[in-house]
Order: structure tokens, then C-alpha cells, then sequence
């Protein structure tokens, strides 16, 4: 095949009534035309000291095509994760094989096409429960890693499922559960009234005994999003994505006074027709 080289140094040809090659003549091993590849792209750079005994260093402008050569050439075919690292494992070595790796084949278009799925089917869609009031579900979320201003690190999110109008509330940190419970008390509650459900992330304030038993006696269902699913909190993602966007256009000249161009962005965007229900 292509991809490989056999070097053969012989006088004359093999018998045939021998039926085997003859110790007299000298077989030189087989060579992957691959190697050639990177031997090339080593002479250009410098190995690191931690290289495995008995293989090669791929530097990074030869890695994409030993990728291609441990999975889509012939000699392999296409095989998953663990077929493709084990040839390459057999002469080559980098310190991201395995991540690279993985990339590579998650790209493969005829990986995409040429084979079905073996994970588990995904479960049953089971909607959040629809609202029919003003502020009776609410979503709970953070904006965090802010520049320091007024003393404020943190934005938390507060939207009503139902009309999609929001509070943007200030913070110097993130809250524990019983700090969050006086914020919302002080900031929503108080003018909107008591909700009946309250979706929010697994932050460990919303996982909290006395979060739990704080929504428990206000007469509030705990509705906590799914692990590495932020999109069943996605009411409030979407208005997170808002928020830094008006933030940006109000404070882009001082960032540091976000929290002064907070309310604004509250101001405009309770204000403006949202694309949900086009009020």
C-alpha cells in the first residue's frame, strides 16, 4: 500500500523450491511512510525531555496528518477514539494525543454519516410547567466575574416566566442561601408578591436545606435545573446574554460603573417588546 515502504536488499530472488526467503538475504523492516513525516517536521523543531522510550515526538505541524493517517487511511478505516490512539500509540507521541484526538474525530464528516449512534436514547422533553400569572414563576440566576464597582461583583437575575420582565439586582458576592432569601424578600416579594415556583441552577445556595425550606414556607415549589443542562434554566440564560449585551452599549466607555448603568438596562429592557409575546 502507499502508506508503506519495504525495503528489500537482495542479490537475486528467493528460490522457489525453498518455499521461504533464504537467511542469506537481507529483509530490511518495514518503515511507515508516515514517519518519514514527522522525522521531516522534527528536524525543524526541538523533542521535549519527557518523550516514552522507543517513540517519536510528533511536533504540532505534523500532528493533523498523522491524525489522518491513524484514522482515515485504509490500514485503519475509520475507528473510534481507542482504535485510532492505539495505532498511533504503537511509534508516535504527543502530550495532547488523547484531546486531540477526540477533536478529530468529532469533526470527521464521514464518521457523522456513516454511523449510527450506540449512546442510550435521550429521555422523554418534560416542559417547564406553562405560568398563567404575573411573577407566580419566577427563574433565578447569577452574573458572575464582573469588574468591581460600587463595590459590586455580582448580577442577579430575576424573571418572570410569564411576561419576561426582569429585575437586575446588584451584588458585592454570590449569596448564601439565607442572604439570597433577604435580597429576593427586599427586591421582588415585596412588590410582586409571593411566586409558586422558583426554577434556578444547582448553585449551592438553591441546593441548601434552608433554601429548600425557605420556598417550603412561603408556599414555593423548588424546580432545580438539570446537571450540565443550563438550557431548563434557559429563560434566565437568555436574559443574562441580554443584560451583558445592554451593559456593554451603557457602560463601554467605564466598565467599572456597570452597576450605576444597571438600572437603565432594567429601564429598557421591561420597556421594549420582547420577541416571545411581542408586548
Amino acid at each position: 500500500p502507499d502508506a508503506l515502504s519495504c525495503l528489500f536488499v537482495s542479490s537475486e530472488s528467493p528460490s522457489t523450491a525453498e518455499g521461504v526467503i533464504s537467511p542469506s538475504r537481507v529483509v530490511g523492516t518495514v518503515v511507515w511512510g508516515i514517519e518519514r513525516v514527522v522525522k521531516r517536521a522534527l528536524s525543524r523543531s526541538v523533542a521535549p525531555r519527557n518523550v516514552p522510550k522507543n517513540l517519536l515526538f510528533v511536533p504540532v505541524t505534523a500532528r493533523l496528518a498523522v491524525l489522518q493517517w491513524a484514522h482515515s487511511s485504509r490500514l485503519t478505516a475509520h475507528p473510534g477514539v481507542r482504535g485510532t490512539l492505539s495505532t498511533i500509540r504503537q511509534r508516535f507521541w504527543w502530550p495532547t494525543l488523547g484531546r486531540d484526538s477526540r477533536h478529530f474525530i468529532a469533526s470527521c464528516t464521514v464518521c457523522t454519516q456513516t454511523k449510527s449512534s450506540s449512546s442510550l436514547p435521550a429521555g422523554l422533553l418534560r416542559p417547564l410547567p406553562t405560568s398563567s400569572h404575573l411573577w407566580s414563576h419566577v427563574a433565578l440566576d447569577f452574573i458572575t466575574g464582573l469588574p468591581l464597582s460600587a463595590g459590586n461583583t455580582v448580577i442577579l437575575t430575576v424573571v418572570d416566566r410569564f411576561s419576561k420582565a426582569t429585575h437586575f439586582i446588584p451584588l458585592p458576592k454570590l449569596p448564601s442561601a439565607k442572604e439570597m432569601a433577604h435580597v429576593l424578600v427586599n427586591h421582588v416579594f415585596k412588590i410582586h408578591g409571593l411566586p409558586s415556583d422558583v426554577v434556578s441552577d444547582r448553585g449551592p445556595q438553591f441546593m441548601s436545606q434552608f433554601w429548600k425550606e425557605f420556598c417550603r414556607l412561603i408556599g414555593a415549589s423548588v424546580s432545580l435545573s438539570s446537571g450540565f443542562h443550563p438550557q431548563t434554566n434557559g429563560q434566565a440564560e437568555c436574559t443574562n446574554q441580554i443584560v451583558g449585551r445592554l451593559l456593554r452599549s451603557l457602560a463601554f466607555r467605564n466598565p467599572s460603573s456597570w452597576s450605576e448603568q444597571l438600572p437603565w438596562a432594567e429601564y429598557a429592557h421591561n420597556s421594549l417588546p420582547t420577541s416571545a409575546t411581542g408586548l
